[in-house]
C-alpha cells in the first residue's frame, strides 16, 4: 500500500501535533478539549480511510492494466512483461555468474543497480498488486466499520 504507507506517518504526526496544541491551550474546560481531540481523531480516521480507498483504487487500476495485457489478442501484448523480466533476470544471472565481468570488462556498478531497480519495480508491481487485490476488501471493510 504505497500511498497509505507514505502518508500515514506524516499524517499521524500532524494530528498528534494538533492534539498536543489543544492540550497545551490554557483555559477552556476539559470537556471542550476532549471534544476537540475526539473531533480530530474522527477526522484522522476518515482521512486514513480515504487514503486506503485511494490506494485500493490505484491497485485496482494497476490490476486492470495487467489483466487487459494478459487477456489481449496479441501474443506479444500478453507476454512482453514476463519476457522483459526474464531478460533482466538473465542479465543479473550473467553478472553474478561472471563476477561482474562481461567480455573481460567490469560492468559499472551503477548500471547493475539500475537493472536491479527495474527488476524490483517490475516484480513489485505484480507482487504488491496481487497482494493488494487480495487484502483490499478486508481492509476496506475494517475502515467502513
Amino acid at each position: 500500500m504505497g500511498i497509505v504507507n507514505a502518508l500515514l506517518g506524516p499524517v499521524k504526526n500532524l494530528f498528534d501535533g494538533a492534539v498536543s496544541i489543544i492540550n497545551s491551550i490554557k483555559g477552556g474546560s476539559p470537556e471542550e478539549k476532549n471534544a476537540a481531540t475526539l473531533a480530530l481523531a474522527q477526522l484522522q480516521t476518515n482521512f486514513q480511510a480515504k487514503l486506503v480507498e485511494a490506494d485500493l483504487q490505484f491497485a485496482q487500476a494497476q490490476r486492470d492494466v495487467i489483466v487487459a495485457e494478459a487477456s489481449g489478442h496479441s501474443w506479444l501484448q500478453r507476454n512482453w512483461r514476463p519476457m522483459l523480466m526474464l531478460f533482466f533476470a538473465f542479465i543479473i544471472g550473467t553478472v553474478v555468474w561472471t563476477g561482474g565481468y562481461i567480455n573481460g570488462r567490469q560492468l559499472d556498478p551503477a548500471f547493475v543497480m539500475e537493472i536491479l531497480s527495474i527488476v524490483k519495480i517490475g516484480l513489485g508491481g505484480y507482487v504488491v498488486g496481487r497482494s493488494a487485490e487480495k487484502i483490499a476488501p478486508q481492509v476496506a471493510s475494517i475502515f467502513k466499520k
